[in-house]
């Protein structure tokens, strides 16, 4: 961090101190650095140890009550935020922004601060009032290559991707909407809704108004495309509710993020439903840069090639989704060509 200024310190007040990034860490994942920074703090300024406990209480009830909420993205703060505000009984009065508002707008301080002011307000305040207390948010990742079946807690079904993530309520039957926030690679399987709670897929710029139905979610570029196998979703811009798009099952929609629309084209669902269904890639003289898009997509890792003429070469195969190890090794034999990993890179040479 650099050299920090005791003085900024002695400025904020209790909340702001609890916003601050640096704090938070010495708080909840101390090290030598903050270790020494705020002991030395304490030692030089006792008048301000007080602040401290204060603010370090804060912090852990914060931790403690919502899984590490000072860890989460801005934008996922004020999906948090949203849902505070749902459970008191306001659910018209927060929209969640786009993340380029919300960075532009509020800035980390801000936006922490206010997290934190009204995740104490409902903490203090909700057991006097015999309100519902604020929802666990569970949160679910996936190492590079790593594939998890997810249950959400009304049995919808995620089977999430390598190097990706999912944060949802741990009990939907206490909150307006079903929210989950993607980031990276997902298949959705969602359970019809039974007590008319809308399903929402927040993943990017895209926000995914779901009923009962199976589809594949590509978050990890901001050019974010869904893929749906079976029924229907209605897909809207953050941001700009006027632009929408409505897909049915063989169909896929893609954020555009030069002109800022969403496309819609007929897609190949046979791939998706074949790794869903039955856990195994179905190639048919499918090019070799369709599969390093699956690779990317699904496994979390980029695919570099030597030469663009590789691109081109096709395969027909039938590959466990479960066995990257055996699928890297049917490239190599079948297409003879040499495959590398390096720093979750595949290299094609």
């Amino acid at each position: 961090m650099g050299m920090i200024n005791t003085d900024y310190y002695k400025r904020l007040t209790d909340v702001e101190l609890a916003a601050d990034e640096y704090f938070q860490q010495w708080v909840l994942l101390p090290n030598e650095e903050t270790n020494v920074f705020f002991t030395s703090f304490i030692t030089d300024f006792p008048e301000e140890e007080k602040k401290i406990i204060n603010a370090g209480k804060l912090v852990q009830e914060l931790g403690n009550k919502s899984a590490h909420i000072p860890y989460l993205t801005s934008r996922e703060k004020v999906f948090l935020k949203s849902i505070i505000y749902r459970e008191l009984g306001f659910s018209d009065l927060v929209e969640v922004p786009a993340k380029k508002e919300i960075v532009n707008n509020w800035g980390w301080a801000s936006l922490a601060a206010a997290s934190l002011f009204i995740i104490i307000l409902v903490i203090v305040f909700l057991p006097n009032q015999g309100k519902k207390q604020l929802p666990v948010i569970s949160v679910v990742s996936t190492a590079p290559k790593q594939i998890k079946e997810v249950i959400l807690p009304d049995s919808s079904v995620v089977i999430l991707n390598g190097a990706s993530s999912i944060r949802f309520s741990s009990n939907f039957s206490t909150v307006a909407v079903r929210e989950v926030i993607l980031e990276g690679n997902a298949f959705f399987n969602v359970k019809r809704k039974v007590t008319n709670t809308p399903f929402i897929v927040h993943a990017n710029e895209l926000d995914i108004h779901v009923t009962g139905t199976e589809f594949n979610v590509n978050a990890r570029s901001k050019q974010t495309d869904i893929v749906l196998a079976s029924g229907k979703v209605n897909v809207t811009l953050k941001g700009d509710k006027t632009k929408t798009a409505n897909i049915v099952g063989g169909q896929m929609v893609k954020l555009d993020t030069l002109n800022n629309t969403l496309l819609t084209n007929n897609a190949n669902i046979e791939l998706y439903t074949a790794a869903w269904q039955n856990k195994e890639w179905h190639f048919e003289e499918t090019t070799l840069k369709t599969v390093a898009d699956f690779i990317k997509e699904y496994y979390g890792m980029d695919v570099v090639f030597g030469k663009e003429e590789l691109k081109q070469l096709t395969i027909t195969a039938v590959v466990s989704v479960n066995d990257f190890s055996t699928l890297v090794s049917i490239l190599e034999k079948t297409l003879n060509i040499r495959i590398q990993t390096k720093n979750q890179q595949l290299i094609i040479n």
